[in-house]
């Protein structure tokens, strides 16, 4: 697919942020739409705790939400592909039997899904993890039939910062040159978000701070959905407000 420049943001008055003119919304699902960075730490740290590596929850914060073997690649760089390989496989494995029947899907997200339909919106979701995963996370946000397209894991060679699974997701939706704006939890989606020529929205309930999303390149930052639904709904308000 070739590079999507940046879509113009359709005119507002200036106090509105551009995201809110956005014909696509393309959401991340792990630490955005569910509430699986922790657990997910958890378990890599386990897994490479069995593997005979010590390595800090924040030292695996720091680089949560990037392509699993490039993560693996950074922080164990003396070792061999095959042993990072033999790592991320058991983690896929110690996840899905451990801790994926137990992760939650944050508040609000079906309501803000619907909102977004009601204002004939296109959904897409763009994540690294894979089909199974995906499959739990859909079922427990409730958000399975307000999907309109889905790029993942399995779809893909390289996972974020990379913009691969996002050039999917947009291809699927029929996003041609339509405004369309990516909300992810970590760095590393608003730097796939750039590098499909889109517009990036951070949430905070990936634990990094405002300013880290803000330096990766968010316009905007929200404290999770919830937030920015209301904010959605502000906009909503008052435009649909006689003048007057």
């Amino acid at each position: 697919m070739s590079e999507r420049k940046p879509a113009k943001a359709a005119k507002h008055p200036s106090s509105v942020e551009p995201w809110i003119s956005a014909a696509v919304f393309v959401f991340d699902v792990e630490g955005t739409l569910v509430d699986a960075v922790m657990p997910t730490l958890r378990c890599w740290r386990e897994t490479l705790e069995s593997f005979g590596h010590e390595v800090s929850l924040a030292e695996l914060h720091r680089l949560t939400g990037m392509d699993g073997s490039e993560m693996l690649a950074q922080l164990l760089p003396g070792t061999s592909k095959s042993e990072r390989e033999a790592i991320k496989q058991r983690e896929g494995e110690r996840y899905r039997e451990e801790y994926l029947p137990h992760v939650p899907a944050f508040p609000g997200v079906r309501e803000l899904f619907e909102a977004l339909k009601r204002q004939n919106r296109k959904i897409a979701l763009a994540t690294d993890c894979q089909e199974e995963e995906l499959q739990r996370y859909l079922a427990v946000s409730q958000i399975e039939g307000l999907i309109d397209a889905i790029g993942c894991g399995d779809d893909i060679k390289r996972g974020k910062p990379h913009p691969d699974v996002i050039e999917v997701a947009l291809r699927r939706v029929r996003a041609g040159r339509k405004p369309a704006v990516m909300i992810g939890d970590t760095p590393f989606d608003a730097a796939a978000a750039r590098g499909a020529g889109i517009l990036p929205v951070g949430v905070l309930t990936g634990h990094f701070s405002e300013n880290a999303l803000r330096d990766a390149g968010c316009q905007s930052v929200f404290r999770d959905l919830e937030a920015m639904h209301e904010e959605l709904a502000r906009n909503a308000a008052g435009l649909a407000a006689p003048a007057a």
